[in-house]
């Protein structure tokens, strides 16, 4: 379904209402959203009220989600209003803001990529539960969520709440969930204007925001049509030049062999048809899985399959399989000295990352020494590949991590331009994140970040 493929684009600093009229509506929003988090290994909390947790367990299970072993593991967690947003008698906002900062603290303290949470916001209908500071809660989570770990969806059912209730819901919301479809939200209202604490020019000047930031909306995506057209045509590109070199080579022996001069074909000779073909196909290879890879990315089925594993062997494996690309090409290619780092990671996908680093430090490295350096901190562990080479300017930094996008134009190096999106797609599917240091013509440092990970 289409909302659902939308929900899983959804992440860490993410604050959404659920505006539903049935439980279709509702459940077909709120568990795919929490099934995502589950499966990112994200601390997940559903706060209920209009529901009982019977009825919320059973709708999980009749989707196919194990609720029951999610809750047993710790990972789920069921709270009532009374646990929760009444902990302390009567709905107080910041109070409870300080509740969301000590369960993304515990959370991450217990391995967890990030927290999100989910609550039936039917409470707020009772009498004496201060609800009249509902609004400003909603308000004040628009300061919380942004940067940190944690996502929300807060749901609220129409036909128990009144109109003036759902219009202020949707002007504290960035992004609105109505019926199927998730809606970036025209109507939504920075914390200030909401709390009254702007003035007429501050309001004006955001009237100006929402229709400036619309219309770079419709541009982004005439660029994605744009991008989209460029890249079937490097692709093409991209795919020919092997099978042609293939092409090439088999035709050249075709040809030797109808001569009847086989006995030309020296050992040496067929060994250097044998590496060019393997190159070749290698080349082929890689640009195949890319090409799968962004297609699962793009419907949320990359899986990660995650082990206990050291990170710093990974490292040496991956670099002792490249070695030869980079002899060949004469570039020195250096690991620092390091302990090792034991996490809980997808092996296979971080060896992906690790290559997908190391093949770019060698195209854009202009033939000088490449270093890759492991360093943990306790919580977390860092890997990163520094080249000496042609280096990024500044607006490009952020650009090169999206889908076939490149600094340099197609005909300056070969390649889709996809291999640091999967990488931080990887990364990021990890609870990680990747950045670049850079300066133009000085080389760069592509940095992985990632968490330990759960405990088995």
């Amino acid at each position: 379904m289409e909302i659902q493929r939308e929900l899983q684009r959804m992440g860490q600093g993410d604050h959404l209402c659920l505006v539903y009229e049935n439980p279709e509506e509702q459940w077909g929003a709120v568990i795919p959203y929490m099934a995502e988090g589950l499966a990112r290994n994200e601390a997940c909390l559903y706060v209920i009220d209009d529901r009982a947790l019977d009825e919320v367990r059973q709708a999980f299970i009749a989707r196919g989600v194990d609720i029951d072993a999610a809750v047993r593991s710790g990972q789920f967690v069921f709270a009532t209003k009374r646990e929760a947003y009444l902990a302390s008698g009567s709905f107080e906002p910041r109070g409870m803001i300080s509740f969301l900062e000590k369960t993304v603290q515990e959370a991450a303290a217990a391995g967890r990529t990030g927290f999100r949470v989910t609550g039936e916001m039917t409470w707020a209908l009772g009498e004496g539960c201060g609800c009249h500071q509902l609004i400003e809660y909603e308000a004040l989570l628009n300061n919380f969520f942004p940067g940190s770990r944690a996502s929300a969806i807060c749901q609220y059912n129409r036909k128990r709440f009144s109109a003036d209730m759902i219009r202020d819901v949707l002007r504290t919301h960035p992004v609105a969930i109505l019926g199927n479809q998730v809606c970036p939200n025209l109507y939504y209202e920075t914390p200030a204007m909401v709390l009254g604490q702007g003035s007429t020019e501050q309001r004006v000047d955001w009237m100006i925001q929402q229709l400036q930031r619309f219309r770079g909306a419709e541009r982004k995506l005439e660029r994605a049509v744009q991008a989209r057209d460029e890249f079937l045509s490097v692709a093409s590109h991209e795919l020919n030049t092997p099978l042609t070199s293939l092409k090439l080579q088999v035709q050249s022996l075709t040809r030797t062999l109808a001569r009847g001069d086989g006995a030309s074909l020296s050992r040496e000779k067929v060994t250097s048809i044998i590496d060019r073909t393997d190159r070749q196909l290698r080349r082929l290879s890689r640009l195949v899985s890319d090409l799968l890879d962004v297609s699962r990315i793009h419907a949320h089925k990359m899986t990660l399959e995650r082990e206990h594993m050291d990170l710093r062997e990974l490292v040496d494996d991956v670099v002792d399989r490249v070695s030869g690309e980079f002899t060949h090409m004469g570039v020195r290619l250096d690991v620092a000295p390091g302990a090792h780092v034991v996490g809980f990671w997808d092996r296979s996908r971080l060896e992906q990352v690790l290559i997908n680093l190391l093949t770019n430090a060698l195209k854009y490295g202009a033939g000088k020494p490449v270093r890759v350096e492991v360093a943990a901190d306790g919580t977390r562990v860092s890997l990163s590949v520094k080249d000496q080479g042609v280096g990024l300017r500044e607006e490009d930094r952020a650009r090169i991590f999206e889908r076939f996008e490149r600094a340099i134009s197609a005909s300056e190096a070969s390649g889709l331009g996809l291999g640091l999106y999967i990488a931080r797609e990887i990364v990021q599917a990890h609870g990680g994140d990747i950045s670049v240091e850079s300066r133009l013509g000085e080389g760069s440092t592509f940095t992985v970040s990632l968490p330990l990970g759960a405990r088995a």
